[in-house]
């Protein structure tokens, strides 16, 4: 039976239909392959936009290229690279399944890297409670005590950052291990006494 058929053939009262639990992993392969198919589909346009992009930056002087690039096609620069560096790439682009099979193998960032690393967020709430106005007086300004104070603050708050940043990265749900989680966290409480 041809595929049009299939897609043509419904299930009536007298069928019996097939099971959800069945039909939810066939459904999810049918879209994968659908995106694949895309994704390859779209690799030959992707080179050629990226040939076309090379050959236009050429043209320009230092500086217009990616004001130019984001102007007249709405994408990153970031993305302009990838296009271009698959042009670059020539015959062996072939080679790659799709553009984010591409990045992978040849190590390019991804072209969403204007998007924050996960730890800014908690870094950018610790930056937040800074009290800069009480960090900028000068020393002769403040109080013994305060001075120690505000030196204390600025010390856990270092700490905090560092400690959220390196988090992230050993945490084991990230790809660390217990064993890093653990340890920094004892250096963390070790620094925190201190400061």
């Amino acid at each position: 039976m041809s595929e049009a058929n299939e897609i043509a053939k419904l299930p009536d009262e007298t069928e019996v239909a097939r099971p959800l639990r069945l039909l939810i992993p066939l459904i999810q392969e049918d879209l994968e392959h659908a995106r694949d198919a895309a994704d390859r589909a779209g690799m030959p346009y992707y080179r050629a936009a990226g040939e076309k992009l090379l050959e236009a930056k050429a043209q320009m002087e230092h500086g217009a290229f990616q004001p130019w690039v984001t102007r007249h096609f709405k994408i990153r620069h970031a993305q302009a690279r990838v296009y271009m560096a698959l042009a670059k790439e020539n015959a062996a682009a072939a080679a790659f399944s799709s553009l984010s099979d591409f990045q992978r193998q040849k190590g390019h960032r991804s072209a969403d890297y204007h998007k924050s690393p996960e730890w800014h967020a908690p870094v950018k709430q610790i930056v937040g409670r800074v009290d800069t106005d009480k960090l900028n007086l000068k020393r002769e300004e403040l109080k013994r005590a305060d001075e120690r104070e505000a030196q204390r603050t600025l010390g856990r708050q270092l700490i905090d950052i560092g400690y959220k940043v390196l988090a992230r990265k050993l945490h084991p749900d990230r790809g660390g291990s217990r064993e890093a989680m653990a340890r920094l966290n004892a250096v963390r409480d070790r620094l925190k006494l201190h400061a």
